[in-house]
């Protein structure tokens, strides 16, 4: 992206400035001038920027709320010294901070000049968000609004979306109904116009990590069925990833159409923690999951595998060999098995 400033007025085109050099002198002087010419008139003055290059997800997380915060101080020293703090920190992979840096000054001066007092950050994200992309290497992309002082003074400037403290493990029907339009929304967006939206704006309770598996139906017929047993990502984030997992990755099935995307029903799967049992008469067909691992060899059911294939304990087990690519009866010796639940949820719920 070329960092640049944009000057909108209702009844006219958009005029672009681009600002190059991140000289703060002259950043300050473009701005205060550009304050003068707009002086009485309504027009938005907008500075486009990305955040960091290319750091993980989790260091983009923290530097780009350190700069946005930097931002709404609407102080140019400040924001600059920011920046050049985290440079010397030897971040990882972190090429730069903010490649606007020349934009940002010029639109801090200028709204100081017109009377803005503070900053608020109204969104935050980074690329590692997405349903898709490499959580190890991401772009960092936020949005703040320059205002004068009001009554909201002394909220928080930036609010987290990966809350840390800890949550009920119950959902609420609000919650499911949630995860179920957003995975129908991640399939068809990618679908229609090959992006794909963000987690967020979810309760605190999708927000922890989870592991999950999304299933994908077809007039009643399995059409794919993908998850993830770790729990090593927010369970909203990790609905939109395993919805396109079953959608497009189950080698089972061709890649799913558009056309069929109103014959799909989609099933949630919420997991429990897995937990080693000591044998095969410990699993409860019905109630849990199963996980075998046996020589390299491992194959996982969900709990309503089970159930739907009207299958006892020694059928399903019989069965699990057989995906993991052992032999029948292959479970009776040496085999491992670990367990866990699910809260299992679908669009005929809601319906």
């Amino acid at each position: 992206m070329v960092p640049f400033i944009q000057v909108i007025f209702p009844e006219a085109k958009i005029v672009p400035a681009v600002v190059g050099s991140p000289d703060m002198q002259m950043c300050t002087r473009f701005g205060q001038a550009l304050a003068k010419v707009l002086k009485n008139r309504r027009a938005l003055i907008v500075a486009s920027s990305d955040l960091s290059h290319y750091p993980s997800a989790e260091n983009a997380d923290f530097v780009d709320r350190e700069t946005l915060a930097a931002v709404t101080k609407l102080d140019p020293g400040i924001f600059r010294a920011t920046l050049r703090s985290q440079a010397g920190r030897s971040i990882p992979s972190l090429h730069t901070s903010a490649c606007g840096e020349a934009p940002i000054l010029a639109t801090m001066a200028a709204a100081r000049a017109l009377g803005a007092a503070r900053g608020v950050v109204v969104s935050y994200a980074n690329s590692g968000d997405m349903s898709v992309g490499d959580r190890s290497r991401v772009v960092g992309y936020g949005a703040v609004v320059f205002t004068a002082e009001d009554k909201d003074e002394g909220k928080p400037a930036v609010a987290s979306s990966h809350p840390a403290t800890a949550v009920s493990a119950e959902l609420t029907p609000s919650d499911k109904k949630a995860m179920l339009t957003f995975a129908r929304k991640t399939i068809s967006r990618i679908l229609t116009s090959d992006t794909v939206p963000l987690a967020r704006g979810f309760d605190a309770s999708l927000q922890q990590p989870r592991g999950v598996f999304v299933t994908l139906r077809k007039k009643g017929d399995l059409r794919g069925c993908i998850g993830r047993m770790i729990a090593d990502e927010p369970l909203a984030r990790l609905v939109g990833v395993m919805s396109l997992q079953a959608a497009f990755n189950d080698k089972r099935f061709p890649q799913l159409t558009a056309d069929e995307l109103k014959d799909i029903e989609i099933e949630i799967s919420v997991l429990t923690p897995m937990k080693q049992v000591a044998g095969a008469d410990d699993i409860v067909v019905g109630r849990d999951g199963v996980l075998l691992a046996k020589d390299g060899y491992s194959a996982v059911f969900l709990p309503q595998v089970a159930t739907e294939q009207g299958w006892n304990r020694e059928q399903m087990l019989d069965h699990l060999c057989l995906k993991a690519g052992l032999t029948v009866g292959s479970w009776k010796k040496d085999a491992k098995f670990s367990t866990f639940q699910a809260i299992v949820f679908s669009e005929s719920q809601f319906k």
